[in-house]
């Protein structure tokens, strides 16, 4: 009831507002131009004055206005805008005292003012300018209209009530149970539920049908609740099925991806080991083949000597590494802790990697504390995890870079910063840095070898000393720092074997059978070969980068190229590139000396413009047989 009474309120009061605003906005427009019209008539009663210059008619048609109440003001201007009569009520502003003459116009002011010019003519002539002001009285109608408006209303609103309780008592008061019902229904969900008022007539059946419906649905609503709570049931233990079978399916998936990861890696180690047991295997033959020549004078023969002891040593280093991890796996290494200066151990592993420091050109710069410092720890251990760091960061700069080596002591720890000069590090790469087999070049960038084992030895080292260590870079091409954190302690890792100094190789008198270039940065590999085709009468250039070889290639033309693939810089297999875009490159026999063997290897070879992919070490008697038949082709098609 309460609704509808509020309802036909609210409607009634913006009718009576609806009314009101569309008739005072219309009686607004009739009032103003009915003085319009006024002011008219008045401007041609007011002619002949002008006309006759007779200012009591004027004043005396000018003072009949006081007829019209809401005129307040009028006057009379004559042609140069002089005012010539006038007419004001009581407390009402004078007219202006001069106006200029101009067309017709209607200005509303501020306080409901309305003023009228009009300008007086007659027969073409100009005779003045009538001014009219008058004040609309917008208030006392709309007095008038609220208060039709509040009779009409409240006449409405007691009809609204004498009809709205008839209709409550008849229609409204059952709806009402009805719909009191159904929201306790849908509230409790309690369908026992029943409409008890009711009556005689149409809204009585309503009743009764609506109490009987509840009966139907409560009656299927507890067969449904039966029924659901059986499938409740059963999806309760699908889904702990299902639950089961998806982390089951999770771990197996997680496992198959770390198989695919490890045997991934395996198979990268095995052609890693393979390649870095081929590299040393390679100078061996060739010193060994050596060796066995008669006439090899006895400073070649202890060159020879040297070559296998350093590459031996080389090969042992490595094993040395692969039983060092493992020693560490399972937990077998022991550390022999003893009393050692900090500088001492520095120095060990300095002098461990300073032969590929100077081979390389670096910059080594050693700064230590300024009191002298002792520690207790492995020195053997941690000297070969510093000189391993030592030798990365030889290794991946760039010749003429610059190595420092920082040791400071904090209040609970001692740091060891390796910082280089070199390729710098990915910010995806440092994360599985330290893990097993982990390469960060792809294995022909790898020109100075190694089985991605070493930043894991060092990791296990300096976690038996009770220590951290941490790879930092800002990224590709601004170096690296590796940064050893002990209780007490320095790190560092055992650097490989350096190479050894290049052997001079001149040329054998003789008519040699063809000229051969063999490039390889390993310069035991280069020398050695390069010696041994000699003395079969092969006029030979050795080079020990690609570069170099590059320009004596293009100075000497040799007719055989025997390139290693994975040399520095540039690539071998980019500069057989090179070589094939010269005009005597294609008529040359480029071999590639690789310990890369797989298929995948040959064909990148044989793309690259290879003729033939000769696997570390390399068989001497197979490159010699490939080196005579090309020889032997050469002369029969120069002497057909």
């Amino acid at each position: 009831m309460g609704v509808i009474f509020v309802t036909t309120a609210t409607a009634l009061v913006l009718a009576a507002i609806a009314m009101m605003a569309r008739d005072l906005t219309v009686y607004r427009l009739d009032w103003s131009n009915e003085i319009d019209a006024e002011a008219r008539i008045l401007a041609l009663s007011t002619a002949p004055a002008l006309a006759f210059d007779d200012h009591t008619l004027a004043m005396r048609n000018l003072s009949a206005l006081r007829a019209h109440s809401a005129i307040v003001a009028a006057a009379l201007y004559k042609p140069n805008g002089a005012l010539y009569a006038e007419y004001v009520r009581a407390a009402v502003p004078r007219p202006p005292a001069h106006l200029a003459p101009a067309a017709d116009q209607r200005i509303w002011r501020p306080g409901q003012y309305l003023e009228l010019t009009h300008r007086i003519e007659r027969g073409g002539e100009v005779l003045g300018t009538l001014y009219v002001e008058a004040h609309y009285d917008v208030m006392s109608r709309l007095r008038g209209y609220v208060e039709i408006s509040a009779a009409v209303s409240l006449l409405s609103l007691a009809l609204a009530l004498a009809l709205s309780t008839s209709l409550q008592r008849g229609i409204t008061r059952p709806l009402g149970a009805i719909a009191d019902a159904a929201r306790q229904v849908v509230r409790r969900r309690d369908y026992s539920l029943r409409v008890l008022e009711t009556t005689d007539d149409e809204i009585g059946l309503v009743i009764e049908a609506f109490n009987g419906m509840l009966d139907e649905v409560q009656s299927r609503t507890d067969a449904l609740e039966r029924t659901n709570t059986a499938l409740r049931d059963e999806v309760q233990v699908r889904h702990a099925a299902e639950q089961a079978l998806a982390d089951a399916n999770a771990r197996l998936e997680a496992t198959m991806a770390a198989l695919r990861r490890a045997d991934r890696r395996k198979d990268e180690f095995l052609a890693t080991l393979a390649h870095e047991l081929r590299n040393p295997l390679a100078p061996i033959r060739n010193a060994v083949r050596l060796l066995e020549m008669p006439l090899l004078d006895e400073q070649r023969r202890q060159w020879g000597r040297d070559v296998i002891a350093r590459q031996v040593q080389r090969m042992a280093l490595l094993l040395d590494d692969l039983l060092d991890v493992s020693r560490i796996t399972q937990g077998r290494l022991q550390l022999k802790k003893t009393r050692v200066s900090l500088g001492s151990l520095v120095a060990l592993a300095v002098e461990t990697a300073r032969p590929l420091i100077d081979s390389k050109h670096h910059v080594l710069e050693t700064r230590l504390p300024a009191e002298p410092l002792e520690i207790t720890v492995d020195p053997l251990r941690l000297s070969q995890a510093l000189s391993n760091l030592l030798t990365n960061a030889a290794k991946y700069s760039d010749s003429g870079g610059h190595i420092v080596v920082a040791a400071e002591l904090t209040a609970d720890e001692l740091r060891l910063a390796v910082r280089d000069t070199g390729i710098g590090l990915s910010a995806a790469s440092i994360p599985s840095l330290f893990e097993m087999f982990s390469q960060v070049d792809s294995a022909i960038d790898r020109s100075e070898g190694g089985l991605g084992i070493g930043l894991a030895l060092v990791k296990g080292l300096v976690a038996l000393h009770g220590g951290t260590v941490q790879a930092e870079s800002a990224g590709i091409g601004h170096g690296s720092t590796f940064t050893i954190r002990l209780p007490a302690a320095a790190v560092a890792q055992p650097a490989p074997e350096a190479a050894g100094a290049p052997l001079p190789v001149t040329a054998r008198s003789g008519d040699p059978r063809c000229s051969v270039l063999v490039a390889d940065d390993n310069r035991d590999a280069a020398d050695s070969l390069g010696l041994l085709l000699q003395m079969s009468g092969y006029e030979v250039y050795v080079c020990h980068s690609s570069h170099e070889a590059l320009a004596v290639a293009l100075q000497t033309h040799p007719d055989v190229l025997v390139l290693d693939i994975g040399m520095p810089g540039m690539s071998g297999l980019e500069l057989a590139q090179r070589i094939r875009e010269t005009p005597w490159g294609n008529d040359a026999m480029l071999i590639a000396a690789t310990g890369w063997g797989q298929h995948e290897d040959r064909e990148r070879s044989r793309s690259a413009g290879f003729d033939h992919h000769l696997t570390k070490p390399i068989d001497t008697e197979a490159l010699q047989q490939l080196l005579a038949g090309f020889a032997k082709r050469r002369t029969s098609t120069e002497n057909p």
